[in-house]
């Protein structure tokens, strides 16, 4: 175990003083939190990973979250981050670790991420593009979120989400019909 990882274990919070509002905002969330995080690593264990990072990193700020004019925003944002830098951590980590890198993946893997691979393909480069379109989709249609909750998350009006919503899914189906399907060969 690495100094920073050692650190870490030391300074994870216990559960049981966990503030009464930051459980029933964690417990309220929780569900959308888990959706978000699937639709962006399409991995049920790597979400749940990602997630729980983030709980612990939005405990860490409750005071400035709850004091936020949009605490949900806020813990979206830091959800996000914690994504983004999710496989970042891994990557370097499978580096270090020789036994990971002589790991070849099984059929099965390719087979699950193939599913997605149109899809997740337009979604990163409307994320490169568009960002805010990519997310209020993401949001709406990965997490079935409202477009006021939507709004919500990204600091938004409802309008706007609506609006980013529809532009995206539009830009989305031009840019999965321009993604020849990986799954298919020439017959």
């Amino acid at each position: 175990m690495n100094d920073s990882t050692w650190e870490y274990e030391l300074t994870k919070p216990d559960p049981a003083d966990f503030p009464r509002a930051f459980e029933g905002f964690f417990a309220q969330h929780h569900r959308s939190f888990l959706r978000y995080a699937g639709s962006r690593l399409r991995n049920r264990q790597d979400a749940e990973d990602a997630v729980q990072e983030a709980a612990v990193k939005i405990y860490r700020k409750w005071e400035r979250i709850m004091a936020h004019q949009n605490p949900r925003a806020m813990a979206y944002q830091i959800l996000l981050h914690t994504l983004i830098d999710f496989y970042r951590k891994r990557t370097r980590m499978a580096v270090l670790d020789e036994a990971a890198r002589r790991e070849a993946p099984s059929v099965a893997d390719f087979g699950e991420l193939g599913d997605h691979a149109v899809l997740d393909t337009a979604l990163d480069e409307l994320e490169k593009t568009a960002p805010l379109q990519a997310r209020s989709v993401r949001l709406r249609h990965l997490t079935d979120l409202s477009y006021e909750d939507v709004a919500l998350c990204l600091d938004i009006t409802p309008g706007a989400a609506r609006t980013n919503t529809s532009l995206g899914l539009a830009k989305l189906r031009t840019l999965m019909s321009d993604i020849p399907d990986a799954g298919k060969g020439d017959s």
